[in-house]
């Protein structure tokens, strides 16, 4: 049986300035895109949809669901291209988003988007559909994990994408801390060496897993280097995936 070699991948080297400013237009990252900064931290490039403090936590934006849905082939009759027969989407918005087909014709195909014009989102040919869609029942739910928004209050489990490690606005883009040590804003005082997880009663801070909690339960986000007190910045380890 003939071997096959497997490509050896870096991931992204990206500055400490990049990853310690926002800025308001995309610019030469990818929504999505890895990164590691010198020190071997590791960071997503996301689109920010809320106020963030330095250190609070972030999650992914509401999941879309919608109908209307139709598509067609590339030059290589690959089904990439799939179309909205109503309402204009905003130009770039799920690139990088994750989706399935819910309902009517294709059910079950699940597909990752490259990029979107104001009515069509075109997929990662490695995730071509395989059944074409019928614009009369097929219905998408869909999701950008790199367009995120602050962690809500309470929820324990909530997909945690990351943290930011500077302040951002609504509209910035910018890099969170996925892995590597970092600053989180606590709701109470952790336990150094102990995990940790969104659920404080404010939003995009964090609280201390307790001995009855899960992974099913409560997400795991790393672990507390330092203690701090309720409403303290403190460091942390990361290990977000």
């Amino acid at each position: 049986m003939q071997s096959q070699r497997l490509k050896k991948t870096t991931m992204n080297t990206v500055t400490f300035q990049n990853v310690y400013q926002t800025i308001t237009a995309r610019g030469e990252f990818k929504l999505g895109e890895r990164g590691m900064t010198p020190d071997g931290r590791e960071w997503t490039f996301v689109s920010n949809g809320s106020t963030i403090v330095n250190g609070n936590i972030v999650v992914p934006a509401a999941v879309v669901d919608t109908d209307l849905w139709s598509s067609s082939t590339d030059n290589q009759s690959r089904i990439v291209y799939v179309n909205r027969a109503a309402n204009s989407l905003t130009v770039g918005e799920y690139e990088d988003a994750i989706g399935y087909v819910n309902e009517g014709t294709g059910a079950g195909q699940t597909f990752k988007i490259r990029t979107n014009s104001a009515t069509q989102l075109t997929l990662y040919p490695e995730t071509a559909l395989a059944t074409a869609l019928a614009v009369v029942d097929s219905d998408l739910m869909y999701i950008g994990m790199s367009k995120v928004v602050i962690a809500a209050i309470t929820s324990k489990v909530q997909m945690t994408q990351g943290a930011f490690q500077v302040a951002a606005v609504s509209g910035d883009f910018g890099w969170i801390l996925v892995n590597g040590d970092g600053r989180a804003v606590t709701g109470e005082a952790l336990t150094i060496g102990g995990g940790f997880n969104s659920g404080d009663d404010t939003t995009g801070q964090v609280v201390k897993n307790i001995a009855t909690e899960s992974a099913i339960t409560a997400q795991p986000l790393g672990y507390a280097i330092m203690a701090g007190a309720t409403d303290q910045a403190v460091l942390v380890r990361y290990n977000i995936r």
